[in-house]
């Protein structure tokens, strides 16, 4: 365990962290100031016809900057009715967290741009659109802004399930630009628009993008574009996707031998192990996917055995990576809601219910606060289920201010093993390399309530000692 914080590094920790809150006091000190520019209405005075423009010529500000701060100050700051009376901010909760300067601006347009967005939503009480910003509020105190809007989300999918419906052909504006240089090197940018495409381009890459070992000195760009090198070399060999003699067997491929047999699957517009109905534009069979439940998983024929007289059959290709796709079972019957994928990315059930036809699906049991159960809890060892269940409730390390996927994270025992911690959901937790090190040098403390993650910062972060969400966003129900 490395040694603790110093007494003289302590105050200047301490000195540091008064001074940043009373720089944020003073910012909304600055609010106010502009509430009352607006409420005097000084900008029509001075001739500069709004109170942003006021600013930019006051400030030396630009336009954006400026009328953020008109903005935030209507928000966050005391209204006057039309009689006169003073009323509360928009945002009473989030106002005076800002005037105590326990948040500062990445906070506030996290939740001013939540709040907007929940306005649009039908069915929104007063009550629940209060509760939201105060959720919201309490959330920021100990969340950095990155992971606040991921709670946002949450809050978001849980009083808007559908969401936003998908634009029609969104995949058509998929795209690949690829510029070749006089000196030979090649330059591209692309965009993929369907998320579970995302998804899986980010499964492969990243899996072909593994380090060699501990000492491996590439980046993480590096390994990224050597993986994609890998990809292209490994298609062109014998067999592979981009293979000329796979395309010569797949146009002459027949049964018997002779070129008078029936069809191959592929010819008869059935996918193989590597080409799925998900490649099509989703309108053939739309109303089958609209009755069906949960369809049968698909799983690719077996290859036919050559005979003398025919060319050799290509090895067959790897099927569709694996993915993690997570939804509600009576969503995904009832063609509603929405899936997560291990990115956090939203996918329409109608998308989820197509690539369930090449899927397998495997059941997970979870109890009312949404937190797994039947996935063995009692294991000696990390199993699949558990190392399922652990990325399902964590969603990658749990650690309140860190975003890495599942795949790049460990399964750390918050009691240790060696100390007879058992290995099961209670006693786990996903953290990535740097933070299961941060963990072992015994400053911050882990632990597991109502089947969550907490993390409780040392005292020279915070001498409260607040614990920390960590883990997935949830909302409370």
């Amino acid at each position: 365990m490395s040694e603790g914080v110093g007494a003289v590094e302590r105050e200047a920790l301490d000195r540091a962290r008064t001074r940043m809150i009373a720089l944020r006091a003073e910012q909304y000190r600055l609010l106010e100031d502009i509430a009352e520019l607006e409420r005097l209405g000084v900008a029509q005075q001075t001739g500069d016809r709004s109170s942003v423009r006021l600013l930019q010529e006051c400030g030396n500000v630009d336009a954006p900057e400026a009328k953020r701060l008109v903005s935030e100050a209507a928000d966050l700051t005391a209204r006057v009715s039309l009689r006169g009376e003073l009323l509360p901010p928009r945002l009473p909760v989030t106002a005076t967290l800002a005037g105590s300067g326990q948040i500062h601006s990445g906070h506030i347009a996290v939740i001013r741009e939540t709040m907007t967005r929940l306005d649009r939503v039908d069915g929104v009480s007063v009550a629940d659109w209060l509760g939201a910003e105060r959720t919201l509020a309490e959330h920021a105190r100990v969340l950095p802004p990155r992971m606040l809007r991921r709670y946002a989300k949450a809050l978001i999918e849980h009083f808007d399930p559908d969401g936003d419906v998908p634009p029609e052909g969104e995949d058509a504006c998929d795209e690949l630009q690829v510029v070749r240089r006089r000196n030979g090197s090649l330059a591209f940018t692309g965009r993929l628009h369907d998320p579970t495409d995302a998804e899986a381009f980010f499964v492969v890459i990243d899996g072909l993008a593994e380090p060699f070992g501990p000492d491996d000195p590439r980046s993480l760009e590096r390994r990224r574009i050597d993986g994609l090198k890998d990809l292209v070399h490994d298609a062109r060999r014998p067999g592979g996707l981009a293979d000329d003699t796979r395309h010569e067997h797949s146009d002459t491929g027949t049964t018997d031998g002779d070129g008078d047999g029936d069809a191959t699957e592929a010819e008869a517009g059935e996918p193989d192990a590597g080409h799925t109905e998900s490649d099509s534009d989703g309108t053939e069979g739309a109303d089958e996917f609209e009755d069906a439940l949960i369809p049968e998983p698909r799983r690719p024929e077996p290859s036919p055995r050559p005979t003398s007289s025919a060319r050799p059959v290509p090895v067959e290709r790897p099927g569709r990576p694996l993915l993690t796709i997570t939804m509600d079972l009576r969503w995904l019957q009832q063609a509603i809601g929405h899936a997560t994928l291990d990115s956090d990315a939203l996918v329409d059930p109608r998308t989820v219910r197509r690539w369930a036809c090449d899927a397998e699906i495997v059941p997970m049991l979870l109890g009312s606060k949404s937190e797994p159960l039947d996935v063995g809890r009692l294991s000696r060892s990390v199993t699949d289920a558990i190392r399922r269940a652990l990325n399902l409730r964590d969603g990658g390390c749990a650690f309140p201010s860190c975003s890495r996927r599942p795949r790049r994270c460990h399964a750390h025992h918050i009691r240790q093993w060696f100390d007879g911690g058992p290995t099961c959901l209670d006693n786990l937790v996903l953290l990535c390399r740097f933070h299961h090190q941060l963990l072992h040098a015994g400053h911050w403390v882990a632990e597991i309530h109502n089947g969550l993650p907490w993390f409780t910062p040392p005292a020279w972060i915070d001498p409260d000692q607040q614990p920390r969400p960590g883990g997935r966003p949830r909302v409370p129900l």
